[in-house]
């Protein structure tokens, strides 16, 4: 039985590795654009789903691989096409392939106590379920097991790793630090690969996308207004990462705003603020929540730098999002702050966070956080488990705990 899998699971990554079977998929992308001219948005995430696949195994454009926090408009601006395997491990997991990956990594002596968002995707490396990278891009911004988990990818692969060191705090000295890396970089991707660099057409679209951003934030600041099923949103991490700087995020963030703009209300009744991710490869606990009332009103991870991009000064602009970014999510007085101003702004009365197994740094920050919130009077609930590995899935556990948590919120 091992054997016929090790022979499906090699001859699958052979397959991926042929761009000629992926510009294939253009004559069906054709004929879906043709189809559906005005497409809605879950046809819109459909269409880009096969768009993208086609692109990054295709090997239409140069492949970089990012991490999480590092922004896709510098890709863009090189004219490369941007693969975040944080992001690509959630959708191995939700086709029910993650658990796959995260057993040929640990056959290969990765510790499953290391976060299993790295460990997948080692392990569909290993197996070469992504698509092969020109060059990996990387900040060390609030996770510090990125950067040893991309200098494993670039000996792994054999592919150079331009890594951006991120300081802890934002002042003017860290953001210089930062805009000369990332100018250093561009000059030694530019002098390798003899590349230009456009950052006005990234910068312009990130710029309307945030504009349409925020009517969103508007409408769903309402209470009558609620991305149902709770969690939802969550599943459109692409968009407010890997996609920011394109046109793809700005027709779906449009498409996302007139979606909510024509929906009849929807609502739960309990709003919540939601910390972190969320179990990918199941939606039970989604199910938990609307069982028992309790509705999303905003994520974390819904929150996108809005500060200017300046295309006469790139690497400053990107150099200013990178470490406000990593200062709001990493810095717990910061990170406290923007909470409370959601919980007041959104009408939550509030706070889940899914703690990640592996995941240092949100479950270190916990006991600020939970004191912190329980002196002002607002109830907080930390979910145990793993956003990719079934192994950690504990649904009696979260049935207990939601209900629990319930009865402290007002009827």
């Amino acid at each position: 039985m091992k054997r016929g899998t090790d022979l499906l699971l090699r001859s699958l990554g052979f397959l991926l590795e042929r761009p000629l079977l992926f510009r294939a998929l253009k004559p069906y992308l054709g004929w879906l654009r043709r189809k559906n001219p005005a497409p809605n948005l879950a046809q819109f995430s459909y269409r880009t789903t096969l768009e993208n696949i086609a692109t990054l195994y295709g090997r239409e454009k140069p492949v970089v691989w990012a991490s999480l926090f590092f922004p896709a408009e510098f890709i863009y601006a090189l004219d490369g096409a941007p693969f975040y395997p944080e992001i690509a491990a959630g959708l191995l997991a939700a086709l029910g392939w993650g658990n796959i990956a995260l057993a040929r990594a640990e056959a290969h002596w990765f510790s499953p106590d290391l976060c299993s968002y790295h460990r997948l995707s080692v392990g569909a490396s290993i197996l070469r379920f992504f698509p092969r990278p020109s060059m990996l891009l990387a900040t060390s911004s609030i996770c510090r097991g990125t950067v040893p988990f991309f200098e494993t990818l670039s000996e792994k692969l054999q592919v150079p790793l331009y890594l951006v060191d991120v300081p802890g705090e934002y002042s003017r000295d860290t953001v210089r630090y930062v805009t000369a890396q990332l100018a250093t970089i561009a000059q030694t991707i530019r002098s390798n690969a003899k590349s230009t660099w456009d950052f006005e057409r990234p910068f312009g679209y990130t710029q309307k996308t945030i504009a349409i951003l925020q009517e969103i934030e508007n409408l769903r600041k309402k209470e009558e207004v609620m991305l149902l099923p709770p969690t939802k949103n969550l599943d459109y991490l692409p968009y407010y990462y890997q996609f920011m700087g394109s046109e793809t995020a700005l027709v779906f963030f449009e498409k996302l705003r007139e979606h909510l703009r024509h929906t009849p209300p929807q609502t739960l009744p309990h709003r919540l603020l939601w910390l972190h991710l969320k179990p990918f490869y199941s939606g039970v606990l989604s199910t938990l929540l609307g069982e028992f009332g309790l509705g999303v009103a905003f994520e974390e991870f819904a929150a996108v730098y809005s500060g200017e991009l300046d295309p006469r000064r790139p690497f400053l602009s990107l150099a200013e999002k990178i470490v406000a970014t990593s200062y709001e999510f990493a810095d717990p007085t910061a990170r406290l702050r923007r909470i409370v101003r959601w919980l007041s702004e959104y009408h939550a009365e509030g706070v889940i966070q899914f703690n990640q197994w592996g995941c240092r740094q949100s479950q270190g920050m916990n006991a600020v956080l939970q004191r912190s919130l329980r002196r002002e009077g607002i109830p907080v609930l930390f979910l145990d488990g793993d956003h990719l590995d079934r192994r950690h899935h504990a649904e009696e556990q979260w049935r207990t705990r939601l209900q629990a948590f319930t009865e402290m919120l007002k009827p």
